[in-house]
């Protein structure tokens, strides 16, 4: 894989929004239920995404092409653990998935997230997405709960 996992700075993020907005609708063919689905609403989410934690905004790039994306968010409030560690997205353009990339994107994460001392890492899944459950299951995300089509899956750091 030479695929290399970057941040992106307000400049380069602005540039590669496009692409990335490309990537999110591309990956989530087949799952609309779970995702923004008008141009104009995944890029406020993208936006939003990015201010939320810059340093949380992680692209895996293939020769400066965008192949896929994570964000995160190194303080989030959640009403039973308190402040987390949160994934909000990761997604793989379809044709490259497979290849290592999500689990790149996601070590990258949790590796950041631990550094900023983190001892619990959430999530929230869509409850159909199997592929997606199996994937966060092994890396050790559980399932703790849920409401309505979303499942809430914690990692919890502490031995």
């Amino acid at each position: 894989m030479n695929v290399k996992i970057n941040n992106l700075s307000p400049e380069e993020f602005k540039k590669k929004r496009d692409l990335l907005i490309k990537i999110y609708l591309e990956g989530y063919k087949g799952l609309e239920e779970y995702a923004y689905n008008r141009r104009s609403e995944v890029k406020w989410y993208l936006n939003w995404l990015y201010k939320g934690d810059p340093e949380g905004f992680l692209v895996a790039q293939e020769e400066e092409k965008a192949v896929g994306f994570l964000g995160c968010t190194c303080n989030w409030f959640d009403r039973n653990f308190g402040i987390v560690g949160e994934i909000h997205e990761l997604v793989v353009l379809p044709g490259r998935q497979n290849e290592g990339i999500g689990s790149a994107l996601l070590k990258e994460a949790l590796n950041y997230l631990r550094k900023k001392g983190h001892k619990k890492i959430g999530l929230w899944v869509g409850k159909g997405n199997e592929r997606a459950k199996d994937f966060y299951k092994k890396f050790g995300f559980k399932e703790v709960g849920g409401i309505g089509i979303w499942i809430r899956m914690i990692l919890n750091l502490e031995p």
